[in-house]
């Protein structure tokens, strides 16, 4: 039976950044915000030259260096470069400085944090790949396990302090809506692919109940602090390192296998790993449910350019590889029936692309 706990947000009571890190929060949301206006400005000035949806070239590359053409000499295209660029590499290191600011205060919560009920297998053993250590996605100095409280400072700060302000209610809100989307009403044993700091695995975890959630990722940090969420809240998760392509748990053990926004983040041929290590994982008649960005494939060009310009500063090297992939059609050619893939919303391209698929009953691998 679905229900709701008190949202995700609000589990933890940390103490709250101080005047400085605090300011320079608001600041980067601030420009963030400008950027944006910059853009649409410059998409007007495009608009004016007679470049539009219609008139793009097709090819990624070709698309950039006719827009960076036309624009060359364009102020609110330059500042949206320099507002864009500068967020991106320093949105990290300022919610870093945050933490750094209050760790005296709030480092022994956190350690409190670390025991209940929530186990995690640190993956003696796991090596994560070189696709995954050798990339600081999201431009996080150092990747993801650099510091001992990344987990906090991504799921508290860059989370909850900073992307709240700039997408108010929308990130939290997405992840339950994609959650409720599930096909069934209840599911007894739940995966989640990429958990890491556990705010998709909570709305999992508000939707479905009753239900046994298990959480993967290769970094520890991450999953170090989707260990003190879910100790927060009273919850028994099992929290694992270990890599979607092969996880090296029981077959035909989950009743649904699930991710929220993380295939961008994988070179494009582990997709379909992905998806036939779910099929294996999957009890007969289980479901798999997959949500990431938006098809390239369901955007207009210039919805394209858009979001890959984003991608290619916001440390996402997979991004347009990983987006031009026909989901449906990997789903469907590891042995998946009633695939189902689109918008969360009315439209195509609507954010996030959500992949719903049916492993066929009496299947056992």
């Amino acid at each position: 039976m679905r229900a709701s706990r008190r949202h995700q947000e609000e589990h933890l009571d940390l103490p709250q950044v101080v005047q400085h890190g605090r300011a320079l929060i608001s600041f980067q949301a601030g420009i963030a915000q400008a950027a944006n206006r910059l853009r649409t400005r410059a998409e007007a000035e495009l608009a004016a030259n007679q470049i539009d949806a219609e008139t793009l070239p097709d090819d990624m590359d070709e698309m950039h260096a006719v827009i960076d053409s036309v624009l060359a000499g364009s102020p609110a295209y330059t500042g949206y470069h320099l507002f864009a660029d500068w967020r991106a590499r320093s949105h990290g290191v300022v919610c870093h400085d945050a933490f750094v600011e209050i760790a005296d205060q709030v480092v022994p919560v956190l350690e409190a944090l670390d025991e209940g009920p929530t186990t995690l297998d640190a993956g003696a053993g796991v090596t994560p790949p070189d696709w995954f250590t050798e990339v600081w996605f999201h431009r996080t100095t150092g990747g993801w396990d650099a510091s001992a409280y990344n987990g906090y400072v991504h799921g508290e700060l860059i989370h909850k302090q900073l992307l709240t302000k700039i997408f108010p209610g929308g990130i939290f809100a997405q992840r339950r809506r994609v959650a409720r989307s599930a096909p069934k009403a209840a599911y007894a044993r739940i995966l989640d692919m990429g958990a890491s700091t556990g705010h998709y695995t909570m709305a999992l975890a508000e939707t479905f109940p009753d239900a046994a959630i298990t959480g993967i990722d290769y970094s520890v940090r991450m999953l170090e602090h989707a260990r003190r969420v879910a100790n927060a809240a009273g919850l028994h998760w099992t929290l694992l390192v270990r890599g979607a392509e092969d996880t090296g748990l029981d077959p035909a053990s989950f009743d649904l296998v699930t991710s929220y926004i993380v295939l961008h983040e994988l070179p494009p041929r582990l997709v379909k790993a992905v998806f036939a290590e779910a099929f294996r994982l999957l009890a007969p008649g289980g479901d798999m449910m997959m949500a990431d960005v938006p098809r390239y494939a369901d955007l207009d060009r210039l919805a394209r350019w858009r979001t890959d310009i984003v991608a290619k500063w916001g440390g996402e090297p997979y991004w347009r590889a990983s987006a031009s992939l026909d989901l449906k059609a990997l789903a469907e050619s590891v042995g998946f029936i009633e695939v189902d893939a689109g918008g969360l919303g009315s439209r195509p391209g609507d954010h996030p692309y959500v992949i719903r698929a049916r492993k066929p009953d009496g299947t056992s691998s």
